[in-house]
């Protein structure tokens, strides 16, 4: 019975699965990312980070089909292999990027790859966040081989220009300066290399961890995607910054100009996760204003031989239901409830950065016509709604997002305060996260 429940969800996931409409742009009200037909796209996406030089076509190519049926639109490509110390890391085929390690020499053969790799994508209607020219965090990019020579800014702003020349033909594209990286010289000369060059499509910056493009460059007219970024406190007790769901409420206070998605968090199998924790900020995003999600596992952003086995584990499994779920409501109409007009109770700890704690805390949301409200519990509670924010009579019900089952509503007049409990105190997964729904009564 469980497989023939799973087949009908996968199936209907692949229903209502939208075909994207390329170039991707910015809502009317800077809100969201719509299409080229003004429809609202919520990046569904997968960190795919050496897909571009780590696998052969055959494999890129069986790797799309599973994430197509996973209703994934959205993958992370890089194009710079990984810098081994003594030479450019080369890709499949035993190509390098550069000729040596000068970025004015850039190797034909290595980009055919690439050409062909970002042609698949664009086939399959894959979204490509691109980086050309990753910086790195920890000596594993090319910042510190930029700042020597024969490498100058004025070279990192020719290869901008080249690489977006050769590419901007891509209509399914996102460029992706920095990475890793808050801001230097030689990643503000790549991306304006880029910007002059193609102003057509959205253009995002990566951040070091706990930052976000906007906060970092408030005044850069070529930034029209906004990337948050950021971990868990209470996981990692050298990280400072903020919890996923404190630094959307930082963009959506700060950014009023650009759309912004929820581009790197906890991966799968890294930093102590659990399967809990890759939906919390699955839900958080989607809650907190967020145009999109991208999901990460070890294995698949590794792109290393273990993949295959990579693409059903169970933080792939939630993310299907997570698509499943964004695809059911409007999400693009939802107002995060930060001001707690919503649901007054039962919120949990709001931790605003630089000490651990606050995993418990729910975001809620709603639509401002009165027709529909969200909350995600991290953790089990009781929780209050106010009814009076609808127009009309409610039912309210629950989502279990480690399995997609829903349970039976019930129905309340809107006046007053309801104080409702998940069905159970764990889900069906074991874990004890919830989503409550309540919406107008037909």
């Amino acid at each position: 019975m469980k497989l023939i429940l799973c087949f009908l969800f996968l199936s209907l996931t692949n229903c209502y699965a939208q075909q994207l409409a390329f170039p991707l742009k910015a809502s009317e009200n800077k809100k969201y990312i719509v299409d080229a037909n003004n429809k609202p796209v919520f990046l569904k996406g997968c960190a795919t980070w050496r897909i571009g030089y780590n696998v052969s076509i055959k494999e890129v190519r069986q790797f799309l089909a599973d994430r197509k049926m996973k209703d994934y639109n959205t993958l992370l490509v890089q194009i710079s292999p990984d810098y081994d110390g003594g030479g450019n890391v080369p890709n499949v085929y035993g190509e390098r990027l550069f000729h040596g390690a000068d970025v004015s020499k850039p190797n034909e053969k290595f980009f055919l790859h690439v050409d062909s790799v970002l042609q698949v994508c664009n086939e399959m209607n894959f979204a490509v966040i691109l980086f050309p020219l990753y910086l790195g965090c920890c000596h594993d990019g090319w910042l510190e081989i930029l700042q020597q020579k024969p490498n100058d800014i004025q070279k990192i702003y020719n290869y901008g220009k080249w690489v977006a020349n050769r590419y901007k033909k891509f209509p399914n594209l996102i460029w992706a300066s920095g990475g890793d990286r808050h801001e230097t010289p030689e990643s503000l000369s790549f991306a304006k290399g880029v910007a002059e060059t193609d102003n057509t499509h959205l253009h995002l910056y990566h951040t070091r961890a706990g930052s976000t493009s906007t906060e970092r460059l408030p005044d850069e007219k070529w930034l029209t995607l906004s990337a948050t970024y950021t971990y868990f406190p209470a996981r990692d007790q050298n990280f400072t910054g903020p919890h996923v769901y404190t630094q959307l409420y930082e963009e959506g206070v700060r950014n009023h100009t650009i759309p912004h998605i929820m581009f790197e968090s906890t991966y799968e199998y890294e930093r102590g996760e659990t399967t809990q924790m890759l939906r919390r900020q699955a839900y958080w995003s989607v809650l907190g204003g967020s145009s999109g999600h991208l999901f990460g596992n070890r294995d698949l952003w590794r792109m290393n031989k273990n993949w295959p086995n990579a693409v059903n584990t169970p933080g792939n499994e939630s993310m299907v239901i997570f698509h499943s779920f964004v695809n059911s409501i409007p999400w693009y109409q939802l107002q995060p409830d930060w001001m707690h007009t919503f649901f007054p109770s039962g919120r949990g700890t709001f931790n605003s950065g630089k000490y651990p704690g606050g995993e418990d805390y729910a975001t809620g949301a709603f639509t401002p016509d009165g027709a529909l409200g969200i909350i995600y519990l991290p953790t089990y509670r009781t929780v209050s709604v106010n009814l009076a924010r609808f127009k009309g009579p409610v039912k309210a019900e629950w989502f279990d997002p480690s399995n997609g089952t829903y349970s039976s509503s019930t129905t309340f007049k809107n006046s007053g305060v309801a104080y409702l409990d998940p069905p159970s105190k764990l889900n069906g997964k074991g874990f004890d996260d919830w989503v409550l729904i309540v919406k107008k009564s037909d």
